[in-house]
């Protein structure tokens, strides 16, 4: 991307994506140009910019579903990871550590692998051996395993193979996957 080139910024992650971007590639949100449907909002002091008329969208979309979103029971001993985009669990874990990845033949794991398979992870630029969650005598930490794509800790990058604790209710992303934790 040129300097020159401001991209399209996501409205969702804050990332920025190339020009002419229609999804946004780290959070797959879509996302509306300069050019389509914008309107000038004045404050009553400043006039703070062109902002993208989402009511359009709001419009258009199905709707309101009362069902269960975010429906599961934290496990009373282990962590529960909980897929942000739609609320379904991933995965109740016991153990005091596991792997985050991808199942393959060519890799031996010597912890327990959660595999992320099902949830498009290959798509989402999730490692084989992406991260490892541990127990602590203070909780649980994450650790990127030099992954290709990255982990993230609450919109903050970890350094591979550098331990970061995290606490229930946190937001951490593998690679463009979005997922909450929680435990007791």
């Amino acid at each position: 991307m040129k300097k020159t080139d401001s991209g399209i910024f996501c409205p969702a992650c804050k990332m920025r994506n190339e020009p002419g971007t229609q999804v946004c590639v780290y959070c797959n949100t879509p996302l509306k140009h300069h050019s389509q449907n914008t309107i000038t909002l004045k404050k009553m002091r400043e006039i703070t910019g062109t902002l993208p008329d989402y009511f359009d969208d709001v419009l258009d979309a199905p709707a309101y579903n009362p069902g269960r979103f975010m429906d599961f029971e934290i496990p009373s001993k282990g962590i529960a990871l909980i897929n942000l985009e739609n609320g379904q669990p991933i995965a109740m874990q016991e153990e005091k550590t596991f792997i985050l990845g991808r199942a393959s033949s060519e890799t031996q794991m010597s912890k327990p692998l959660v595999d992320l398979t099902d949830f498009g992870a290959q798509d989402l630029g999730i490692s084989r051996v992406h991260a490892m969650i541990s127990k602590t005598k203070d909780g649980y930490q994450i650790t990127d395993l030099q992954s290709t794509n990255g982990t993230w800790h609450e919109n903050q990058r970890l350094y591979p193979k550098k331990p970061q604790p995290i606490q229930s209710g946190d937001r951490i992303r593998l690679g463009r996957l979005h997922i909450l934790v929680f435990y007791l």
